[in-house]
């Protein structure tokens, strides 16, 4: 009593010892893993926000300068249309329907243009010394002073003007293109293309990470400003191009830029830092307050530990186990109110203790129904009616005269009496058992020749060498010549056969005959065949099904249906 006493006070000491430095290092471990995914996280963010902005830029860029691009290829082409030439050189030398004629062409083109785009506002030509306006809305005369401020604006090279929050793309029809300077004199013809403000203001503030940052559009030495996202407090434009931090008011930003080749503007994109710092505190925060609940928990698991788990657990791991040891199957941990958390475990070890009590049971009836089985089984296997049949039929084909059957007859003979006494060893090729199986098929075909048909299968190569144990096809083939054929009448030709075909990882083997079961049949023999030990008498079907489950550890090998050809079909299952 006392050593077994000292055996429980050591073990609660022992494992008292290992709860404590298991709590204290998971906590350890706990705290550094979070720092180390406190920084991998600040990293990982850093990383995709730097990348995500950089898409969002280059995307925002690439879209816009695929749209103006479109948009000036377009003001060139109008201003370079053939009719936009003749209108012009004719305007005073055609009368008014031909000088209508060839407006509407520029009208419907024009209307054509701010369909087409969605940047496009509003297009309109205009011919300086004729005074004369033609948009999607119609043509008249115009002589204000309009179009000259797009000459000026274009003779310092600008394709794109800004002016009192209105944006225009222009393109100018000279007279003399080789000149490089620009006068009122050598302008034919303005197209003007009125951009969208608000659409380009819209697709800003779509490229935002957030409403704080603040994105510009400049042309290309930033000393002009195209268009921001609506934000009124910006920095000086110089101080963009080399900046990579930029303080404005209380607000700090990151500063990125991009370029799109080919374009005349550039992007800037001013990320808020404020959302990145209070991130960064958040996550610090969040740690010092999981190190706090850590040690609270620590303190916690160290005063009910003793309490709700070193007892419980000596109940469970030195005594029921130590009464397992002993072989005592029959013992149960009592079960109380008092148990908790332990109650469900106790309950499953009891049922453990039972179901290996019941198995081992089990198994011992099980291997002795096994054995008797396979005795009865050997003690039937030379049947003396089957040997004396088989001779006065070999006698009877000698005396007829019919020499090439009655060799065959004796070869088949010889294999199979060779096979049940002569070969040993429980294990066999299933090749070798097929082989078995159509020598008798051969022999009961010959004895029964005229009354029955029998259809059997060569067996693949590729399955010739799984093993199975010994005697498991010839028998269904003998029941349907003991229980079919002997009780059919003389009238009756009966069908017999034999095929393979694969299930999953298993080789499925069927024998099958013709004829007419019934189903109430047909359930008393799978009724056999899910409770062999009620049956006084091991059945050909009972036995193969019972060495089966044994040598491939499965729960049903046999299965019994009813054949299409109307009579009795028997499966067995096969591990591949």
């Amino acid at each position: 009593m006392k050593k077994k006493k000292g055996q429980k006070r050591a073990f609660g000491k022992y494992l008292f010892r290992w709860l404590l430095v298991l709590v204290l290092g998971f906590a350890a471990i706990s705290v550094a893993f979070n720092i180390y995914i406190y920084q991998t996280e600040k990293d990982h963010y850093t990383n995709l926000n730097k990348k995500e902005k950089k898409d969002r830029i280059e995307y925002l860029a690439r879209n816009m300068n695929e749209s103006f691009t479109k948009l000036k290829r377009m003001s060139e082409m109008v201003i370079g249309d053939d009719v936009v030439l003749e209108l012009y050189c004719k305007y005073d030398m055609v009368n008014s329907f031909e000088r209508g004629k060839l407006c509407d062409a520029i009208k419907e083109r024009c209307m054509e243009l701010d369909n087409m785009n969605e940047l496009t506002l509003s297009s309109t030509l205009y011919f300086p010394d004729k005074n004369l306006k033609i948009d999607r809305f119609g043509y008249h005369d115009d002589d204000s002073e309009e179009f000259r401020q797009f000459i000026t604006e274009r003779q310092t090279g600008k394709v794109f003007l800004v002016t009192d929050d209105r944006a225009y793309m222009v393109e100018v029809l000279k007279k003399d293109y080789i000149e490089d300077y620009w006068e009122q004199g050598n302008v034919l013809g303005v197209f003007v293309m009125e951009v969208d403000t608000k659409r380009i203001m819209k697709e800003l503030n779509f490229a935002k990470m957030s409403p704080q940052d603040i994105l510009l559009m400049t042309n290309m030495d930033c000393s002009e400003l195209y268009f921001t996202d609506g934000t009124e407090k910006l920095p000086p434009l110089t101080e963009l191009q080399d900046s990579r931090n930029m303080a404005i008011g209380d607000n700090q930003y990151f500063v990125d830029s991009y370029e799109e080749e080919g374009s005349f503007f550039r992007i800037y994109y001013l990320q808020d830092q404020s959302l990145l710092q209070l991130l960064q505190k958040n996550m610090k925060n969040s740690i010092l307050v999981f190190i706090g609940i850590s040690i609270l928990n620590i303190v916690l698991v160290m005063l009910l530990g003793f309490r709700y788990i070193l007892h419980p657990l000596e109940v469970l791991l030195v005594k029921a186990f130590g009464e397992i040891e002993k072989s005592n199957l029959s013992y149960r941990i009592p079960l109380t109110n008092k148990d908790g958390v332990f109650s469900d475990l106790y309950r499953k070890f009891n049922y453990m203790a039972e179901r290996i009590d019941s198995l081992v049971s089990k198994e011992l009836k099980q291997q002795i129904l096994v054995n008797k089985a396979n005795f009865k089984h050997l003690q039937a296997q030379i049947n003396p009616h089957f040997m004396y049949n088989s001779y006065f039929l070999l006698y009877r084909m000698i005396k007829s005269g019919d020499r090439e059957s009655s060799l065959y007859l004796c070869e088949n003979l010889g294999h199979f009496f060779k096979y049940i006494n002569r070969d040993s060893g429980d294990d066999k090729r299933l090749s070798d058992e097929v082989s078995h199986a159509r020598a008798y098929a051969v022999i009961q075909g010959y004895r029964y020749r005229g009354l029955i048909s029998i259809d059997f299968q060569e067996l693949p190569e590729k399955y010739n060498y799984i093993m199975v144990p010994r005697l498991v096809i010839q028998p269904l083939l003998e029941n349907v010549f003991k229980y079919v054929i002997d009780e059919m009448d003389d009238d009756e030709k009966i069908i017999l056969r034999v095929g393979y075909h694969e299930e999953g990882e298993h080789l499925v083997i069927s024998v099958e005959n013709s004829g007419n079961i019934h189903e109430e049949e047909l359930c008393r023999i799978r009724q056999k065949l899910q409770e062999p030990e009620k049956e006084e008498n091991i059945t050909a079907l009972v036995n193969i099904n019972l060495r089966l489950n044994a040598y491939f550890k499965e729960d049903q090998s046999v299965r019994v249906l009813k054949s299409n050809l109307g009579g009795l079909k028997v499966e067995i299952r096969v591990r591949l």
